[in-house]
C-alpha cells in the first residue's frame, strides 16, 4: 500500500488538518478510517469523502446563522451567503479573510428561468438547469425513478437533482429546436 499526505497549505486557515491517502494494489484510494471501506478512483473524490464523512469541522462555517452550517467548498459557502443572506451581501472582515476576497461575486449573479411566464430565479446556474428540467422539460426528459438507470445512457444517479442536471445534456438529441433554444438562454 502507498500512503499520501495532503499538505495543509491547500486548506483554508480556519482548519488545520492533513488527509492521509492509502492506495491498494489496483491503484484505488481506500478510506483510511477503520470500518469505512470506501474506495474511489480519484484522490480528490477520496478527499471529499473523508472531509464530509469523517471530519468534525469543515473549512468554511457561516457565523451569521444560528446553527453555524459548515461547507466543504468555498463556492458552496459563497452561494449560501448569496442566497440565505441576500438582504446583507456585504462580507464581514472575517469572511473577507476566510474567502480571500473583498466581495462575494455570487451575490451579483442571477439566473432567471427563460420559460415564458416563469418567475423562478437563482444564483446558481446548475439549480436553474435542474429547475428547467424538472418543471418545463417533462415532455422530453423522463421522470427520475430512484434505483433505475437513465434510459438513454444507463448511468445511475443517487438523487433526482443529479439525474435532472445530467438529463439536460443526455437527452439533448431528442429535444425540439425550441427546447434547445430555451436551454441556450440559461447563461
Amino acid at each position: 500500500m502507498i500512503e499520501y499526505v495532503l499538505p495543509t497549505s491547500t486548506i483554508p486557515p480556519i482548519v488545520s488538518t492533513s488527509v492521509k491517502y492509502v492506495k491498494n494494489d489496483a491503484g484505488e484510494y481506500i478510506c483510511p478510517h477503520t470500518g469505512c471501506g470506501k474506495i474511489t478512483q480519484k484522490q480528490n473524490t477520496m478527499y471529499y469523502h473523508i472531509m464530509k464523512n469523517h471530519s468534525t469541522k469543515l473549512p468554511f462555517e457561516c457565523n451569521r446563522c444560528t446553527n453555524n452550517p459548515q461547507f466543504l467548498q468555498r463556492s458552496g459557502y459563497m452561494n449560501h451567503l448569496a442566497t440565505k443572506h441576500a438582504d446583507n451581501t456585504k462580507l464581514t472582515e472575517k469572511e473577507k479573510v476566510i474567502l480571500g476576497t473583498t466581495e462575494n461575486p455570487v451575490a451579483s449573479v442571477s439566473y432567471k428561468c427563460p420559460s415564458n411566464g416563469c418567475t423562478q430565479t437563482t444564483h446558481i446556474k446548475s439549480n436553474m438547469l435542474i429547475h428547467y428540467a424538472r418543471t418545463h422539460a417533462k415532455e422530453w426528459i423522463p421522470p427520475y425513478v430512484r434505483g433505475e438507470a437513465c434510459s438513454r445512457c444507463h448511468n445511475n444517479y443517487s438523487s433526482s437533482s443529479a439525474y435532472l442536471y445530467h438529463s439536460i445534456t443526455c437527452f439533448k438529441p431528442v429535444a425540439s429546436e425550441a427546447q434547445l433554444n430555451i436551454i441556450s438562454r440559461i447563461r
